[in-house]
């Protein structure tokens, strides 16, 4: 029997942006949850925006990691919907997917309280929701500059969480948790690339990492605990038209769970949960 301190502890969980590595959110969560770590309020910034919303709708990360599973052959059509102002993909079909999954969820009725990260193009200023539409704000949240059109919503012309806190932490504090556990996808281990050269077409994607990384490394000086799965050599192996192949969802989502298996007896004694 799990047993812990009177007083607990408030715990927050950040959950960084990183694309495709924001599979690893769904292990890190799988543990904690299996573990009886409590969840008491969750942040996400883009692709941790993602799996944090679905977190906070349905209480519990299993479902999902079975419906990427079954329908991974699905996602790759959310993509092809092709718009020319502003963005290559429009995000229609995005839009619907999320009204499926997060059962078109206002902030006020998910299970767990939950912020979301989104930036403002037209301010530069992070924008940050807890209340409306989940899908709304996640949608937001995900909209990579270029990739995704910007979208139209609060009055603010929104992008990719990540291009302004890719790491949460600070909203966590502000609302209630005395305990943070960021995950931090923006390993330092993306920048040992030996074979990297300065091709004119790496040389932005590169810039981009850089930059998002010293970002995260802010915030998460403001956590309490940090874990940081490691896809950096996996994804550098893994041809981007094989990411949602499901033995590459399963790799990158145990990645996620063997680092926090690895640092379970920290986070339990920190908490003071004796088994």
């Amino acid at each position: 029997m799990t047993k812990q301190k009177e007083n607990k502890l408030k715990v927050g969980l950040a959950l960084s942006s990183g694309g495709l590595r924001g599979l690893a959110h769904v292990g890190v969560i799988k543990v904690l949850l299996k573990n009886n770590i409590p969840i008491d309020y969750i942040s996400g910034s883009s692709a941790g925006a993602l799996v944090g919303s679905y977190l906070a709708t349905h209480g519990e990360i299993d479902s999902f990691e079975k419906l990427l599973l079954a329908n991974s052959k699905d996602f790759v059509p959310l993509f092809f919907d092709f718009g020319f102002s502003g963005g290559f993909i429009n995000g229609t079909k995005i839009n619907t997917f999320l009204a499926k999954i997060l059962n078109d969820t206002e902030f006020s009725e998910t299970k767990i309280p939950f912020y979301v990260i989104a930036t403002d193009l037209v301010t530069g200023q992070p924008a940050i929701f807890s209340s409306g539409k989940l899908v709304s704000a996640v949608r937001g949240s995900i909209s990579v500059p270029i990739i995704f059109k910007p979208y139209d919503y609060d009055n603010k012309l929104l992008v990719d969480g990540g291009l302004s806190d890719p790491m949460p932490v600070d909203i966590l504090k502000e609302n209630g948790a005395n305990f943070t556990i960021a995950v931090n996808l923006y390993h330092q281990n993306e920048f040992k690339n030996e074979k990297f050269k300065a091709a004119f077409s790496e040389v932005g994607l590169r810039s981009i990492k850089v930059a998002l990384h010293n970002l995260a490394k802010v915030s998460v000086d403001h956590a309490d605990f940090v874990l940081n799965p490691d896809t950096s050599k996996y994804l550098s192996e893994t041809k981007i038209t094989d990411y949602f192949k499901p033995e590459n969802i399963k790799k990158i989502i145990s990645i996620g769970e063997e680092e926090t298996l690895k640092h379970l007896p920290e986070i339990k004694n920190l908490l003071g949960i004796v088994n």
